[in-house]
């Protein structure tokens, strides 16, 4: 192989590479992703949950084309128009003022909006460098790109599905909820009410906080409707409060034996109630931000 076409080869296969490290950080910390393309308040959790994955899909179809050469000069474009797309973004984000981690490789490189600039013009430049290596011939070729597209598919979207996918109910125990309401009358007769249940040490229960946070700021709410639940010392409440950013009106402390017996176990749980009564009941696993906003909003 000529210097010059390993020169070529290995700034591809440099792009590549870089586009697979991105997907994989991506799906190692996919929950935090989500909530942060949630929290740019332009699609719906649903939506955000399909479109993480789709992005995770892409980026490792196109890492694995670049390095084996598949259909070269297609990929390099489709991978070009991604980082015009991503570039438009972050210039966004960096007018908007956002200057938090931009998960382009998740949370564990954690890059702001323009560093991740920088990093696009870069890959941008190995792709330009790439540009003129000529693709091998093979008749075998589109079997193996039938292959890397399947195996982008599970990674994406089989390997880890949108969190709770299938799960279809949560149970709690209505006795204890009868006694715990018996020993915070402000939850009977008092309207409508989202109770939140959590663990200052369950990350699924930061994730649901940060959710129920988000949806409650997309109905534009004068007031917190939620009180909030919580097993684990103050301390450490304060630090799940700056994790998630929540700022809770109302919140009690329960005996974790007392609160495991209302939730029969599950972690977290939110609870729907109108004059005391549940009316809904979900985790972060079944969260659905419509029935909440329809359930405030009614």
């Amino acid at each position: 192989m000529p210097s010059k076409t390993k020169i070529l080869f290995l700034c591809r296969s440099v792009a590549g590479v870089m586009f697979i490290v991105s997907a994989v950080l991506k799906f190692l910390s996919v929950d935090s992703f989500e909530l942060f393309i949630y929290g740019l308040d332009w699609f719906s959790l649903s939506v955000s949950s399909f479109l993480v994955r789709a992005l995770l899909f892409v980026e490792m179809f196109l890492g694995v084309s670049l390095i084996l050469g598949l259909y070269g000069r297609w990929v390099s474009r489709i991978s070009a128009l991604l980082l015009v797309f991503f570039t438009i973004c972050l210039v966004y984000l960096a007018i908007s003022g956002k200057s938090d981690n931009c998960h382009c490789f998740g949370d564990f490189i954690e890059m702001k909006p323009l560093e991740s600039l920088v990093k696009n013009v870069l890959l941008g430049l190995l792709l330009w460098l790439g540009w003129n290596l000529k693709d091998w011939e093979a008749n075998w070729r589109p079997a193996l790109l039938t292959v890397v597209l399947v195996g982008s598919l599970v990674f994406s979207f089989v390997l880890k599905a949108p969190y709770g996918f299938g799960m279809k109910s949560v149970g709690y125990s209505s006795d204890d909820y009868a006694q715990l309401v018996s020993q915070h009358p402000e939850l009977k007769g008092n309207g409508k009410r989202i109770l939140a249940f959590v663990s200052t040490g369950c990350k699924h229960c930061k994730m649901a906080a940060r959710k129920l946070d988000i949806t409650l700021r997309h109905t534009r709410l004068q007031e917190d409707p939620v009180h909030w639940f919580v097993i684990g010392d103050s301390a450490r409440f304060r630090t799940f409060l700056e994790e998630t950013e929540v700022n809770p009106h109302r919140y009690d402390f329960l005996p974790a034996s007392f609160f495991l017996k209302i939730t029969n176990g599950t972690l977290p749980l939110i609870l729907l109630t109108e004059d005391g009564n549940v009316s809904k009941v979900m985790s972060n696993a079944t969260f659905n931000e419509n029935d909440i906003v329809e359930f405030v909003k009614e």
